[in-house]
Parts: C-alpha cells; sequence; structure tokens
C-alpha cells in the first residue's frame, strides 16, 4: 500500500476515473455503463512511479462503489482489473461472471 494521500475523480463523461497524487493523475481506469444494469471495465493505465503499488486495486474500489450504488454488475476485459476481481471473492457481489474464476 502506498503512504501517499491519493484521491479519485470521474471524467466530466463519467467514463473514467482517475487516481490523483498531488494533483497529478497517476492512475486511470476506463469504462463504460452498458444498459442500465451493467459496467465494462476496458483498460488501466498507471504511471510507471506507481506500479508496484495499490493504485488499480484503488481505482477498482471506486468503480466498485459506483457498482453498488447503482446496482449494476462490472465485467472487465482489462486483463489487470480481471485479475483484481479473480483474486478478490469478496467482490463477487458486482462480478458479472462470477462463475469464471
Amino acid at each position: 500500500m502506498i503512504n501517499q494521500d491519493i484521491s479519485f475523480q470521474f471524467s466530466d463523461d463519467g467514463c473514467k476515473v482517475y487516481a490523483l497524487c498531488e494533483g497529478r493523475k497517476i492512475g486511470s481506469i476506463f469504462f463504460v455503463k452498458i444498459g442500465s444494469d451493467k459496467i465494462m471495465i476496458s483498460e488501466s493505465e498507471i504511471e510507471p512511479d506507481y506500479k508496484d503499488t495499490d493504485i488499480e486495486l484503488l481505482l477498482t474500489l471506486e468503480i466498485i462503489k459506483l457498482a453498488r450504488n447503482q446496482h449494476r454488475k462490472i465485467m472487465s476485459i482489462c486483463p489487470y482489473i480481471t485479475n483484481i476481481f479473480k483474486t478478490h471473492p469478496e467482490f463477487d457481489d458486482v462480478r458479472l461472471l462470477n462463475n469464471s474464476r
């Protein structure tokens, strides 16, 4: 885990969430809402200095909060985020494909 203050911000179009450290974008997840009940995560980007931190997990948690608040299920075609879902069964309530472990 990182010891810096990280904040999160959704883009104006609502299709990207950014991780910010001291106002600098250090990571993001791009996603699309499908219908009224799904979110698909397509890619994540993390700045090289933050590759070995929990930034992707923290960004994923922001998408999970959104999904829970909007009663949506999440699917991911991003291998990094897919791996997070595979290793965290506590997110199964929002994971669209629960049987694909």
